[in-house]
């Protein structure tokens, strides 16, 4: 079922969206309503085996097999209790009390989870 959140970062004006449109899940980083960061997630659908990158019309692009770890261990409802907090530049993305992702301004892509080698979508993220 898809899921779309925002949160506003106390004290900026920094706000984090995530979207979970039942193919693919994304976090963006908005700074007064213009995208200045970006993560894919996880994959809903199955990993394309080639990369997608080609095809405008597959928008937001499913992350390739070789990119992502098999499970994300987790997936954003409406329900999901999601925290966004500011940690030095970085803001981390907590689901159900879990780090899933890292943004900064400037970074696209981020750091993720779901993401088993960096690639174009996203970083492996290190805690």
């Amino acid at each position: 079922m898809p899921a779309f959140i925002q949160i506003d970062i106390a004290g900026t004006d920094l706000s984090v969206v995530l979207d979970d449109d039942d193919r693919v899940a994304y976090a963006y980083m908005t700074q007064r309503g213009k995208i200045v960061a970006d993560v894919w997630l996880y994959n809903i659908a199955d990993p394309p085996e080639q990369d997608p990158w080609q095809d405008r019309t597959q928008l937001p692009f499913l992350n390739p097999r070789r990119f992502c770890k098999q499970d994300a261990g987790y997936r954003i409802t409406e329900d999901s209790q999601v925290s966004c907090t500011l940690v030095s530049e970085y803001a981390e993305i907590k689901v159900d009390g879990e780090l899933v992702a890292r943004l900064a301004p400037g970074t696209k892509p981020g750091w993720s989870k779901g993401a088993a080698i960096d690639g174009p979508l996203a970083k492996s993220l290190s805690e």
